[in-house]
């Protein structure tokens, strides 16, 4: 009897594809940027899994979003593609092109929807998630002050409390809130940002503030979402009691990059050192945290005790340094890998992933005790995607 129930289970094992051993929540999705793929990193049996997911596309600023029920993955692409990936056989399971150019894909709480930024044409694209088939589309657009309409470029699209969707329109210099409850799909709001040229933004983990990132500025914008109808105010990232010579930064750093952590928010500042330090309450400037370089990446653990975070320029670019959340200050200092591109944590914190582009390699890091455990080789690694980002606001 025995043998033939391992007999059934080996043959489903089979027909589902799932030969490869392992939960799907313990799969990590990790972007090969120079060839197209995604690699399989199972962090619990510490393996790279041997298929790979080929022919993606773009790979640059690839995102990569998860269905509640872990059934399926949805990786969108530079070149407006959106892959759906099989998440237990693990192979594409259907494409669509949404746009020329897209930059960011976000699914609604239900589950049903899938969004899509648009650069070109610029917009917002919606598709069933179920079907992957087109079933709205907002085009965004500005005027200029000879009243000619030009599109407008979207960006920092994510899911929100409400089963909404919310995103930024770059030259627009406005924020949508998309009501994906009602089958219509409509903007339910527009709200204007206080500045132009917003470029990215992010949403706190509880839902509540979308925070946006302007061109050629010190300051960024932040909307209450339980009140949008109050419109956006203006934070600035600098310390009131100093004055400053340098140059107001060109660009501020990916706003995925913030970590919210207790009631405080660190921001790595391009060209400065220092992690910028904002209360989480009243987003007024609370601190600035000194650092060996300049700063592009800050994780923060589960725990929400400490924020790692990573650099830029080959000096610095193989380091991570810990800050812990009480003191501000730095705890520890971590040589990893050359060109650190990523980092999450496991979703207890138990350990950090990291991506080390240069070097091709993924790490497996013990949070605790700061060892590498494990080293994986990849082709030109860049972003990490775990499933338990499912389970995540605004991912």
């Amino acid at each position: 009897m025995r043998r033939v129930l391992a007999l059934v289970g080996l043959a489903l094992m089979v027909v589902t594809g799932c030969t490869t051993g392992g939960g799907v929540g313990s799969r990590v999705f990790v972007v090969e940027r120079t060839s197209g793929s995604l690699a399989v990193y199972d962090f619990v049996r510490r393996e790279l899994l041997t298929q790979r997911i080929e022919g993606l596309g773009n790979l640059r600023h690839a995102t990569m979003i998860f269905s509640p029920d872990l059934r399926w993955g949805y990786l969108a692409t530079r070149g407006g593609q959106l892959s759906r990936i099989d998440l237990q056989k693990l192979t594409r399971a259907g494409v669509v092109f949404t746009s020329e150019n897209s930059i960011d894909n976000a699914i609604s709480q239900d589950g049903r929807y899938i969004a899509t930024a648009e650069y070109v044409p610029g917009g917002v694209t919606l598709l069933d998630a179920a079907s992957l088939e087109v079933v709205g589309r907002h085009a965004a657009t500005f005027s200029t002050s000879d009243g000619r309409i030009h599109p407008s470029r979207v960006t920092g699209i994510v899911d929100a409390p409400g089963n909404r969707f919310v995103c930024v329109l770059i030259e627009g210099g406005e924020v949508w809130v998309i009501d994906a409850s009602r089958p219509d799909l409509p903007i339910e709001h527009r709200i204007p940002t206080p500045q132009g040229l917003p470029y990215d933004a992010m949403i706190t983990p509880d839902g509540r503030y979308y925070v946006v990132g302007h061109m050629e500025s010190d300051r960024v914008s932040v909307l209450d979402l339980t009140r949008p109808e109050a419109g956006m105010r203006e934070i600035s990232l600098r310390d009131p009691s100093q004055a400053f010579d340098r140059a107001t930064p060109v660009k501020l750093p990916h706003m995925a990059s913030w970590a919210v952590a207790g009631r405080r928010v660190f921001v790595p500042l391009v060209g400065e050192k220092r992690l910028a330090v904002l209360d989480r309450d009243t987003w007024a400037f609370a601190g600035s945290i000194p650092l060996r370089g300049h700063p592009v990446y800050a994780v923060r653990s589960p725990s929400e005790r400490e924020v790692w975070v990573s650099f830029s320029g080959e000096a610095d670019d193989a380091y991570v340094q810990v800050v812990d959340v009480d003191t501000l200050a730095v705890v520890d200092t971590l040589e990893i890998g050359g060109r650190i591109y990523h980092m999450d944590f496991t979703p207890r914190g138990s350990h950090v992933l990291v991506s080390a582009n240069r070097d091709d390699k993924l790490f497996l890091v013990n949070a605790t005790t700061r060892r590498i455990e494990d080293v994986q080789e990849l082709r030109s690694p860049s972003g990490i995607f775990g499933v338990w980002r499912a389970f995540r606001i605004g991912l």
